[in-house]
This record gives C-alpha cells, sequence and structure tokens, in this order.
C-alpha cells in the first residue's frame, strides 16, 4: 500500500497553464520540496510558496523573472526547446531524482488537452512505482494506481469517485469505502462502468492486481448527478 506520513520526503510539482483558483486546491504539504514546471512559478506566487527549482525550456517565463528567481538562489535547470519530455514530465523526473516519496502536481485545469492527456500518462512512468502520485487540477484530484498496488485515499463522504483504466484493462479491483463496492473485479478500458461512484467513508483505498487505475475525486457539490 502507498502511504504516506508528515516524514514523508514530499514534492510539490506546479504546473504551467491556466491560472488556478488556489481556494480550490485545499492545503499542500508543509516542508515540501517546490519544483515549478517552466511557468508554474506564477502559480508559486498566487500560493505564496519559494521556488527551490524551476525546470524546463524556459519558452513560457521572462528573461526577466528567471533572473530574479537566480538572484533568489532558485536552481534553474534548462532544456532544449525541441525535446521528447514536456515541462511537467521534466520537473517530476527531478522531483524524483531528488527521492521525493510523495509527489503532489498542482495545476489549474484546463489548458491543451494533448497535455492533460500526457500528465495522466507520466503519472505511470517506471520510477514512481511505490510513490504516492497524486494531482489537483483545480477542484479536482486525480491519483494514480499501479498494478499490483494499494491506494488509501482521503476523501469527503458524498465525493464523487472514478475509477478508470488507463492503457488497458484493470483486473482484480477492489476497493473499500465506496457506495458500489468492487472485489476482485475487472474495469475495461472501452467502458464508462467505472465513473460516479461515491465514497461513503473519509478513506476509499483501491487495489489492482493486474492493469493500471486513474481514480479521480470530485467534490459532491460541484459533480452532476449519477446518470
Amino acid at each position: 500500500m502507498t502511504s504516506i506520513s508528515s516524514n514523508t520526503p514530499t514534492a510539490v510539482v506546479l504546473l504551467g497553464g491556466n491560472t488556478a483558483d488556489v481556494g480550490s486546491l485545499g492545503v499542500l504539504p508543509a516542508n515540501a520540496v517546490v519544483v515549478a514546471a517552466d511557468s508554474g512559478v506564477e502559480l508559486a506566487r498566487q500560493l505564496g510558496l519559494d521556488v527551490h527549482a524551476v525546470v524546463g525550456d524556459m519558452d513560457s517565463i521572462s528573461p526577466t523573472a528567471l533572473a530574479a528567481l537566480d538572484a533568489l538562489g532558485t536552481e534553474i535547470v534548462r532544456h532544449p526547446i525541441d525535446k521528447n519530455e514536456s515541462d511537467a514530465e521534466l520537473a517530476l523526473r527531478y522531483a524524483i531524482a531528488r527521492g521525493a516519496q510523495r509527489v503532489v502536481l498542482v495545476g489549474g485545469g484546463g489548458g491543451r488537452l494533448d497535455h492533460q492527456l500526457a500528465l495522466f500518462a507520466v503519472m505511470f512512468i517506471h520510477e514512481l512505482r511505490g510513490v504516492h502520485v497524486e494531482a489537483r487540477l483545480a477542484g479536482s484530484r486525480a491519483y494514480a494506481v499501479h498494478d499490483g498496488a494499494t491506494v488509501d485515499i482521503e476523501c469527503t463522504k458524498g465525493d464523487v469517485i472514478g475509477l478508470l483504466p488507463f492503457g488497458g484493462d484493470a483486473h482484480g479491483v477492489t476497493t473499500s469505502g465506496l457506495q458500489w463496492a468492487l472485489s476482485d473485479e475487472s474495469l475495461i478500458v472501452t467502458a464508462s462502468r467505472g465513473i460516479s461512484n461515491r465514497a461513503i467513508a473519509t478513506h476509499v483505498t483501491i487495489a489492482v492486481t493486474k492493469g493500471r487505475l486513474i481514480v479521480t475525486v470530485d467534490s459532491a457539490e460541484e459533480s452532476e448527478v449519477r446518470p
């Protein structure tokens, strides 16, 4: 099971793109290493966070802002503009390389669809096995569940929970704390069975034997009713 505590080495990775409603992001972990993916430094300003490192091709941050961060002692990790990875992936890999066992990705949601989908993909990179990975995108949250793993999620009773197979079918899915419980069942990637579940406890547990899941959490107040 992926477990976290106040002593777990933690990184907060700030994403570029749309400006977030910072009030919807919740309380971020204290004593975390803060890594900005390029223009994610703007989100750091809104959140009142000190940035330890800026990672990316620096095409979305002004030279003046970059020079100011450099003067403050912020590590600048510059990559070529013509590269194979997104700035978000590079920032995530930076956090992993520095020993993070919990990573909270923070962004405003929206923006380019390819970037949004790619973010879910990189939550499953091999180096993240055993790492608690959470994305906070505006008012929504998402968690990666690797094959053979169990994830425990804190939530509010009534929250809408989605269980979405990623990259293929997911088998041996078992849950606790959900209104529509699953016990060693399969979720098919071409079906929508896993959406619109509900939390009936403040802790929800999801286990997968084979395959991968993206688990989404939305507050009941902001979600549509179950179809």
